[in-house]
């Protein structure tokens, strides 16, 4: 007779098959390759490499420049993806006409294929024939057509905007099913106390809205950490590498120069700094529960 136990790892082999094929695997076969010197461009055979693959990328100007390229996209993208996120549900929360219309507008860039929407964003501010350019010099504000993707700076916010534009949705229905299943009966206290707006916001919303906008912090952090399909199709990691986040460099690492050891290091590395953002979210999210209760 079968013992429940047995019973249980045979009905969990299904689910947990998939899992081990498409992440654990990987994940392990990547641990292992950052610690091999394997390079299919060259004639030498993988073998043992220890520490070298880290070091390597430690003396590597462009990884260093791919790094503080991701933490510059983060704090322009995070902080901006929360307040609009935040803004939206609250549109999104009050009672008036129309209001279906505008969260179905809302979610609408979340069904949206990255691939598409990355395109979409690339063609609209093309310096021959993009519709930016166009609107913008019989606006007057420019005399001439600008190559904007040719541009560092201007380059990178039209990256963050392509990602900030698909990422905005979910966190947005998040926090809207937040201000949803807070109880009327709070605002109506804080309205007795004689709590204005803004203070009810305070008091009330945003007491309620904290974890989830933890929640939402990490999700738009790891987000921002994994972007990969607007890079690759609007700037490719130009101009000057300015746009080279920590995603493209890998997968250049892996796909361009054939370094596999270099990639597989750079992944853990990404790996290590997911785990603290996670680590983060929890402490704080444990931080907040205990001030609530003080």
């Amino acid at each position: 007779m079968v013992s429940k136990t047995a019973t249980l790892f045979i009905c969990l082999i299904p689910a947990l098959t998939p899992l081990f094929l498409f992440g654990f695997y990987p994940l392990t076969y990547a641990f292992y390759l950052s610690f091999t010197f394997y390079n299919l461009k060259t004639p030498i055979e993988p073998y043992f490499y220890g520490l070298g693959n880290y070091f390597a990328l430690s003396e590597d100007p462009v990884f260093i420049r791919a790094l503080q390229a991701t933490g510059l996209f983060a704090l322009i993208t995070v902080p901006l993806i929360t307040l609009i996120s935040l803004g939206q549900a609250l549109l999104l929360a009050s009672q008036f006409k129309g209001v279906k219309y505008l969260q179905v507008l809302a979610l609408l860039p979340w069904g949206i294929p990255l691939v598409v929407s990355s395109t979409v964003y690339r063609l609209f501010f093309d310096f021959n024939f993009g519709l930016f350019n166009d609107l913008m010099v019989k606006l007057g504000v420019i005399n001439q057509y600008v190559s904007w993707l040719s541009m560092p700076w201007s380059a990178l916010f039209i990256v963050a905007l392509a990602h900030i534009w698909v990422n905005t949705p979910l966190p947005t229905l998040l926090i809207l099913a937040g201000i949803q299943s807070i109880p009327k009966e709070l605002y109506e206290a804080a309205y007795i106390d004689g709590a204005k707006t803004f203070a009810r916001f305070k008091m009330v919303t945003w007491n309620w809205l904290r974890p989830i906008m933890l929640i939402v912090l990490v999700y738009s952090s790891l987000s921002a950490l994994w972007c990969f399909d607007p890079i690759y199709v609007i700037t490719a990691g130009g101009p000057a590498d300015f746009t080279k986040l920590i995603t493209f460099y890998t997968y250049e690492k892996m796909f361009s120069y054939l370094n596999f050891g270099h990639a597989g290091a750079i992944t853990i590395l990404i790996l290590g700094l997911t785990g603290l953002l996670i680590y983060a979210y929890f402490r704080a999210l444990r931080l907040g529960r205990v001030r609530l209760r003080v």
